[in-house]
């Protein structure tokens, strides 16, 4: 009696089929009828910050939306995202590349975008109702130029480092170079033979410096002769330098770290060493997966090292040993940095992260809305300060919770380490050309109170794809040191700049500052960050004051 039923049912199967195609119609009718093309106007965020965002959606002849992007905050208008959004089987739009999840509901467009927990609210618009970013200060001082220039070849992506009145930095025509701070005479140059983009670590008696080589040089520091060069990984560095037709060019070295008279490195073949610092000697080697091109840092018994592949890995400093791993949306910008038991790594995603130096937990993460940040930061108490490049912004943000302070466009990239001098943060800017962004060149000094732009100077334009101050400010006594892509040193007078941002500081004062900025900030840097500036492991400290 089975087989009469089975025949039944395949002799009604098309009939089936088109009333499930007739049922199907209401849903599909509906889902036309949600037509999300045009444009959407509202606002994406956090808790940490909220910024202005808006998204023309075009469907296609299929139904899926070709999409544009404005977003003030990252400079980008009328952007065409990259592939297509789609709705899927429980009507939303979806990009997955994107993190894009978005539902219609009540004339609104809400879900999430970019990722890293934002949120996305939209209701249709009109782009010309897109508010614009706070320019704030738009009239700064002007600063005077520099008191001596320096010319000293190649270019210089690394930071110089000031010792007993000498500056020491290395250029990528291979040659580091002792600087006299009192007029920009040359102490003396060491050709190592392979280009150095590494900022250098400076003792009592030496200069430790990475090369492209795949060494680790050691250099006597007052006459600059090589004692000793140790191989820190299997062939010379391969690297791709900035030019205008790649997203993906480098420009940093991996620094060494100091510590209890070892050196730790890591480098290009994905290993991380402790070396003996008389004698270049290896003590342990530990090979991680994926190109090791930024420092490393430590908070005193862990190290923590970043990979190509967008991998933190802390590291026993006594031993190498594997401790835990965190990953990154993308590969890293920057050293990793440690600040009140917590590391915090940036990636080219645009997302900055706190990670918990005990577990490997993930804390917080911020976004920098598009942008690559390669910048390290800098302390103060539970203030952190950041640069960003293609934001052109610097940050203030709270280490607790990620809450972004305020954030200031200087105009420029800026990668380097911000420098806090009193009230005030002094950065370089530099800037490319040709590129799809406006960037301009120089040094700014910002209120640290507020974010406020007090006083700039500018560079000129240089005449390759890129110039300007790529590191950081360097400082000692009354001189201001930085360094051009272009391979020139400048000295400027320190005093001058303070005293003007100084002056621009007084004339604002009667201001109304917002409530949501942090209190007054003291002068004195923590001990943490001044070790980790100077290339040595801070003291430990297993108290968390979280």
């Amino acid at each position: 009696m089975e087989q009469p039923k089975a025949n039944l049912l395949h002799r009604h199967l098309p009939l089936l089929a088109v009333l499930a195609c007739l049922l199907l119609l209401p849903a599909r009718a509906a889902r036309a009828a949600d037509d999300l093309s045009g444009y959407w106007l509202g606002e994406i965020g956090s808790p940490r910050e909220k910024v202005s965002i808006g998204l023309n959606l075009q469907a296609d002849a299929n139904g899926r939306y070709d999409m544009q992007l404005d977003l003030p905050i990252a400079h980008l208008r009328s952007l065409p995202l990259h592939g297509k959004a789609d709705i899927d089987d429980n009507n939303t739009l979806v990009h997955r590349s994107l993190h894009m999840a978005l539902r219609l509901q009540d004339k609104e467009l809400t879900g999430t975008l970019l990722g890293s927990g934002e949120r996305l609210r939209l209701r249709r618009g009109d782009r010309d109702s897109l508010p614009s970013t706070n320019p704030g200060n738009t009239s700064p001082q002007a600063l005077s130029g520099p008191r001596w220039k320096t010319h000293l070849g190649g270019q210089i992506f690394a930071s110089p480092v000031i010792t007993d009145g000498t500056a020491y930095i290395g250029t990528t025509a291979g040659t580091l170079f002792a600087v006299n701070l009192a007029d920009g005479s040359l102490r003396w140059g060491s050709a190592l033979g392979y280009p150095i983009y590494a900022t250098a670590l400076v003792t009592d008696d030496a200069v430790f410096v990475n090369s492209d080589g795949g060494y680790l040089h050691r250099l006597e520091r007052k006459t600059g002769r090589e004692q000793w060069r140790s191989s820190i990984q299997d062939a010379r560095s391969s690297r791709e330098p900035p030019q205008p037709q790649s997203a993906a060019w480098e420009w940093q070295g991996p620094r060494p770290l100091l510590g209890d008279g070892l050196l730790y490195v890591g480098g290009s073949d994905g290993s991380v060493q402790a070396l003996d610092m008389r004698t270049g000697a290896s003590r342990w080697k530990r090979q991680l997966a994926g190109r090791i091109q930024h420092g490393l840092a430590s908070d005193g018994t862990q190290l923590f090292a970043v990979t190509e592949a967008g991998v933190v890995q802390a590291l026993n400093a006594r031993t190498g040993t594997p401790l835990w791993q965190y990953r990154l949306a993308s590969r890293p910008g920057a050293a990793p940095v440690v600040h009140r038991g917590r590391v915090f790594c940036n990636d080219r995603s645009g997302v900055l992260h706190a990670i918990d130096a005990r577990t490997g937990n993930a804390l917080w993460m911020t976004q920098f809305w598009t942008s690559w940040i390669e910048s390290e930061p800098s302390f103060e108490g539970n203030t952190l300060y950041i640069g960003s490049s293609d934001l052109r912004k610097v940050s203030a943000i709270d280490i607790n919770n990620g809450r972004v302070l305020w954030r200031t466009d200087v105009g420029g990239w800026s990668w380097g380490t911000p420098l806090a001098l009193g009230d005030q943060l002094l950065v370089g800017m530099a800037a490319g050309h040709p590129y799809f962004i406006d960037h301009a060149a120089g040094i700014g000094v910002l209120d640290r109170r507020d974010g406020r732009l007090l006083a700039t100077h500018a560079l000129p334009t240089g005449r390759g794809f890129q110039w300007g101050v790529a590191g950081t400010l360097a400082h000692h006594a009354d001189v201001l040191v930085a360094a051009d892509i272009e391979g020139v040193l400048m000295g400027f007078a320190l005093d001058a700049m303070i005293q003007s941002s100084t002056n621009t500081t007084q004339a604002n004062a009667l201001r109304p500052t917002p409530t949501s900025l942090p209190p007054r900030i003291a002068a004195t840097v923590t001990s943490t960050a001044n070790a980790t500036a100077a290339g040595r492991m801070p003291t430990v400290n297993n108290k968390d004051p979280r």
